[in-house]
This record gives structure tokens, C-alpha cells and sequence, in this order.
């Protein structure tokens, strides 16, 4: 390794190799010029460069640049902008889809901490004595998800900073307050670890998307306050309509009024698996309505909810109840087929707007004068 490669020292090379992480058209005009000033500013060792490489923080100034490129915002290629906005709008239905949880779960909160325990049946409010620690962890774990909303009206509002915030705070801060493996059974060994990654991650995608997507290149949707708080109200109220639901639900289970069958479907639908199969089918639903519509470009939205599907079929997936067979088993593979069928056609739909907008780019580009 301590022969030059051409006049290039093998550092130059490492350089060379990492800048490709950018997009051909920046590299061709940049590539010479950022190489140059990665080699001034590289320490020498006396024996030469052929034993060193990029440092950690080039590295990752490289890596942050070809992703804010490639996820362009207004003025970038088109290709590059559909990302950036397929990316931003999978952040913003994301958000939306959380706040929802949330809703959901505050309603939840409400019903089983917030009645007097006598006034509900017995085992309904066994976690944690009232006014003890425990109660009051397991409230806020509840009432945790709420940050989500912070996030999305601080988004629709145009402060990134804190919508971001926000977002990272809804993900750790719940498996702080109740770590997932507070009660770890070693016997469940990495199979246990597989399934809890697997579950977090459709709340996992949305916050990176967040993260990445909307950079100083790409500013955030800035909304008027009426249609801002519009936003964050619709699904609020939608799961606060589902913690009812789930309440009536759970009422009928105790008091046995209706056959445990038909209870464990609709159980299975109303978790965050379930709501994320409902959602992302009514999103592909949509896309495929509007893409037969002349004039309603739905690639961008398309493309949005291919990238949310990929984590809901893992966390349906790598949470598929072990050996369930019957009712349950049906219900787990129904919700499978059909995120996988939901991510099949918005992929399509999506990449058929990718292309058709790098079509129409070409034919601007070559008509002359």
C-alpha cells in the first residue's frame, strides 16, 4: 500500500473513493477542489500518506453532504427533489400517524387511570397503586407519545429545530420511563431483541426521515395557524374516537357478551400494527385513484408511503405471534398480505413518477435555443 496508485498517493484514492458517496454531476464539478482541501488540511505522518485515511469527521461531512444532494429541496434536480420530497412527506405522514397513537393513547390513559377505581371493574387498574411511583411512571409513559404532536405542530409551523426535538424525544424517552427489558427473560435471547427492534421501527423511520429530510436546503411547510392546528386536531380526535373504541372493546371481553373470535381480529387491528395497515392502505388507495387523474402527480406521496411500508411489514413480520394458528394467524397474514401488496403498488406508482419527471427533464433539455 505504500506505492503510489498512478500520481495519486493512496490517501488521495481514499478520499477519491468516499467523494462518490455524491452525485456524478457535483463530483464532476467539485471532486478536484474538495480533494485539494482534504489533502492541505491532512495531517502528514512521516511516512507519508500511504498509512493514513479520510479522519472520521471528513467522513461523515462527505456522507451528510451526499445526503442533503441527493435529498434535494426547491431548485434541485427533479430526481433529486422527488426523493427530498418523498422523504419529507413520509416525515409528515409519519408525524401525522403518531399523533394519532397518541391520541389513542392518552385516551387510553384517561379511561383506565384517570375513573375512580371504583367505578371500574376489578383487574382494570391493577398496574401500580394510585398515587404511587409506578402509577404515576406508567401515566406518563402513556402520555409520552403526545410529544409526537408537539413535533408535527411545530413542523407545520416551520420550526424544524423543534420538531426534530420533539420527534427524538417520543422515541427515547418512552423506553426510558418503561425499558423493554426492565423484566428480561434471558431464555428469549436475540429472537426477544429481534422482535422489540422490529416493533419500534415504524416510529423509528418517520423521526430519521425528519431528521434527514428536512435540512437548510429544504425548508420546512409553513403553515397558516387554522390549518396547523386543523392538522394536528384531525388525528388527535381520530384516536381519541379509537380509545373509545378500544374501551368498548375491552368492556365486552370482561364482560364476555361477545365471542373471543370475533374479539381477537378486532383487537389485532387497532394496535399500531394494525392502524399502520389500515393507514397505508387508504394512503396506496388514494395514490392509485389520483395517479389515473391527468394532472395529479402522485409520486411524491407514492414514494412516501413505500418508505413507511418497509417498516411496517418488518414490525408485522418479526412480530407475527409465535406458532399462532386460526383466527389469530389468519388476521397476522392478512395484515402482511396486504402491507406488502400497499408497498408493491405505491413503489410502482412511485417509480413511475420518477421516471416520467427525469423523462420530462430530458425533453426540456433538449429542445433547442
Amino acid at each position: 500500500m505504500s506505492e503510489r496508485v498512478g500520481r495519486r498517493s493512496v490517501l488521495e484514492e481514499r478520499y477519491r473513493r468516499w467523494l462518490r458517496l455524491l452525485p456524478g454531476s457535483y463530483r464532476a464539478e467539485r471532486e478536484e477542489e474538495m480533494v485539494a482541501a482534504f489533502m492541505e488540511g491532512a495531517r502528514r505522518e512521516p511516512a507519508g500518506h500511504d498509512d493514513q485515511r479520510p479522519r472520521l469527521l471528513e467522513v461523515a461531512s462527505v456522507a451528510a453532504l451526499a445526503l442533503r444532494l441527493r435529498l434535494g429541496g426547491p431548485g434541485s434536480p427533479p430526481g433529486a427533489y422527488l426523493w427530498g420530497e418523498a422523504v419529507r412527506l413520509a416525515a409528515l405522514l409519519g408525524l401525522v400517524f403518531w399523533t394519532m397513537i397518541a391520541g389513542l393513547y392518552a385516551g387510553q390513559a384517561v379511561l383506565t387511570y384517570g375513573i375512580p377505581v371504583d367505578a371500574l371493574p376489578d383487574g382494570v387498574m391493577g398496574i401500580g397503586d394510585p398515587g404511587s411511583p409506578e402509577r404515576a411512571r406508567l401515566v406518563l409513559a402513556d402520555l409520552t407519545p403526545l410529544l409526537w404532536a408537539a413535533g408535527l405542530g411545530a413542523l407545520v409551523r416551520g420550526r424544524v429545530r423543534i420538531a426534530k426535538a420533539a420527534a427524538i424525544a417520543a422515541l427515547v424517552v418512552p423506553y426510558v420511563l418503561v425499558p423493554p427489558f426492565l423484566e428480561w427473560d434471558s431464555a428469549l435471547g436475540w429472537d426477544g431483541a429481534v422482535r422489540w427492534a422490529c416493533a419500534a421501527l415504524p416510529a423509528v423511520v418517520p423521526a430519521l426521515a425528519l431528521v434527514i429530510g428536512f435540512h437548510r436546503d429544504a425548508p420546512p411547510p409553513r403553515l397558516p395557524t387554522r390549518r396547523a392546528l386543523l392538522l394536528l386536531a384531525l388525528p388527535i380526535a381520530a384516536g381519541l374516537l379509537l380509545s373509545v373504541v378500544v374501551g368498548v372493546l375491552g368492556a365486552a371481553t370482561r364482560a364476555e357478551t361477545v365471542s373471543a373470535e370475533l374479539l381477537i381480529p378486532a383487537w389485532m387491528w387497532l394496535d399500531t400494527t394494525g392502524l399502520a395497515c389500515v393507514s397505508l392502505t387508504a394512503i396506496a388507495v388514494w395514490c392509485a385513484l389520483r395517479y389515473r387523474t391527468p394532472g395529479r402527480p402522485a409520486a411524491p406521496v407514492a414514494l412516501a408511503g413505500a418508505i413507511l411500508t418497509v417498516p411496517a411489514v418488518l414490525a408485522r413480520a418479526g412480530t407475527m405471534p409465535p406458532g399462532a394458528t386460526g383466527v389469530t394467524g389468519l388476521s397476522a397474514t392478512l395484515q402482511l398480505a396486504v402491507l406488502v401488496a400497499s408497498g408493491i403498488t405505491l413503489a410502482v406508482i412511485g417509480a413511475r413518477g420518477m421516471r416520467a419527471a427525469e423523462a420530462g427533464l430530458t425533453e426540456v433539455r433538449g429542445r433547442p435555443g
